[in-house]
């Protein structure tokens, strides 16, 4: 009898090992540290989903509507917004009154490129590689610095975009997807959303090569 229970462990031991598949390898996740944390909850803070709204006059260091009895049409927000986190951070980026609301963000991806930003701390996150610069670039956020990503509109009477780079724990697989993850004005403001679904009317194609990245080296949260 103790032979015979033996012989069947040693039976299902063997189609155990034999049917049994390798366990799947774990994903794996750009980590958030405390930094990032702090710049995350200071994004949420400037309650973009509910200011910078498109098509109305706002104050561009705000979000408010201060004329609500005009409007600007579809005209979006995404450079002001972005130019007014920058300013409550301490930190520069293209702005009224050195430029008007209007095409602003064609305007900040050429100043990004100039003496004057690097001289303000800015500087380009930079690789051929585009899965992995969209990886580094979303380390760079979720070690805590203020990195935006900009993009120019070929047409100059037309208006680009730019975004800021939203700390936030997020795969690898999904950065490979969509780009690293932003917090946005536009048509719809976000405060989570791919670079890819973000920029979308701006770009030619996936992975994009339109779009540039930059961190300003004199903010770490």
């Amino acid at each position: 009898m103790y032979a015979m229970k033996t012989l069947i462990a040693l039976s299902l031991l063997f189609l155990y090992k034999g049917t049994t598949a390798p366990p799947a390898s774990a994903e794996r996740f750009v980590q958030l540290s405390a930094s990032g944390q702090r710049l995350q909850q200071f994004y949420l803070g400037m309650n973009v989903e509910n200011l910078w709204i498109a098509g109305n006059h706002i104050n561009w260091e705000t979000g408010e509507a201060d004329k609500p009895e005009a409007s600007s049409g579809n005209h979006t927000h995404c450079s002001a917004f972005a130019a007014a986190a920058c300013k409550r951070l301490g930190v520069y980026l293209l702005c009224p009154p050195a430029h008007g609301q209007i095409l602003l963000a064609n305007a900040q991806y050429d100043w990004l490129q100039n003496p004057d930003a690097q001289a303000k701390g800015w500087s380009a996150i930079t690789g051929n590689d585009r899965p992995g610069l969209y990886i580094r670039v979303q380390e760079y956020a979720n070690k805590g610095w203020l990195v935006v990503a900009v993009c120019k509109n070929p047409d100059a009477s037309k208006p680009g975009h730019v975004a800021l780079v939203m700390p936030k724990q997020v795969a690898l697989s999904k950065i490979g997807e969509g780009g690293p993850v932003v917090t946005m004005a536009g048509t719809h403001n976000f405060n989570y959303i791919s670079l890819k679904n973000g920029f979308k009317s701006h770009l030619s194609g996936w992975p994009e090569y339109e779009v540039l990245f930059f961190f300003n080296n004199s903010k770490l949260f």
